[in-house]
């Protein structure tokens, strides 16, 4: 499982063994042998480590690039029911 947290100044990198200071975004994920799991250790990843991996990337949003580390299949899946919604709400609004 991922969880994105805020370092408090005391989380390392589990890889590369950076200190991950104040207020930086860093990775926490359960992992067995390399690999994600729902249930495992609890291996920490600053950004850089992280998108080495491929558990984060870049997105644009309105615009603007931000950082998720959500796996890129779910973000395709929301792209996906958005634009289902739009089309429906544009479809509603016609028929009015």
């Amino acid at each position: 499982m991922r969880r994105g947290c805020i370092s408090l100044g005391e989380v390392k990198c589990n890889i590369c063994q950076r200190t991950i200071p104040y207020p930086e975004r860093y990775l926490a994920v359960d992992e067995e042998d390399g690999a994600e799991v729902e249930k495992g250790n609890t291996v920490h990843y600053c950004i850089q480590c992280a998108l080495e991996k491929g558990y984060a990337h870049y997105k644009e949003v309105k615009g603007d690039m931000i950082l998720t580390f959500f796996p890129e299949s779910e973000i395709s899946e929301e792209t996906n029911i958005s634009q289902e919604k739009g089309t429906s709400q544009e479809t509603n609004t016609n028929q009015k």
